[in-house]
């Protein structure tokens, strides 16, 4: 192994709380728990606090609880932002929720716990210096079997090889 490591940069790039709303719980799909839900609303914000935009109503956010305690999460978001540019969040992540054995509680409903999560999200932009990012979030569902809220702080990612 080489003695240099790669340059890595992570930057705060937004911080959002996104509302939800839950339309869909389907505890007997062939690979485990389904949670889908409808991206409501919500603001979006700068590391400091400040209110930058809005998170545009419309988007999904899904769920799927594999037989494994593991959820698989993807979905996509949009930000609207004060400037007027638009900034796509689509994602893919995971989240580790339970053990396999609480799984069936989980589908009866019995087991209900806060999610955080993990993300990888490509952002695409009408602002160039944005459309250029690969990002990653962090965050957490207020419920996991039926949440309303998630809060994401996402970080622009950069590694250069020396």
């Amino acid at each position: 192994m080489s003695e240099q490591l790669n340059i890595t940069r992570v930057d705060h790039l937004f911080s959002a709380d996104v509302e939800l709303e839950s339309w869909g719980f389907y505890p007997n799909v062939s690979a485990g728990v389904r949670v889908n839900n409808i991206i409501k609303g919500g603001e979006v914000f700068d590391k400091e606090g400040n209110v930058v935009g809005e998170v545009v109503p419309g988007g999904e956010m899904n769920q799927l609880l594999r037989f494994n305690g593991v959820f698989d999460l993807e979905g996509r978001l949009t930000f609207k932002l004060s400037d007027g540019n638009l900034v796509y969040v689509p994602y893919e992540g995971r989240a580790d929720f339970c053990k396999p054995e609480e799984l069936d509680a989980f589908a009866k409903g019995e087991l209900t716990a806060p999610l955080n999560i993990y993300m990888a999200v490509p952002v695409e932009s009408t602002k160039d210096e944005i459309n250029r990012m690969y990002a990653f979030a962090v965050g957490r569902l207020d419920d996991a079997k039926a949440p309303t809220k998630a809060m994401l702080d996402i970080y622009e990612f950069e590694c250069m090889p020396i």
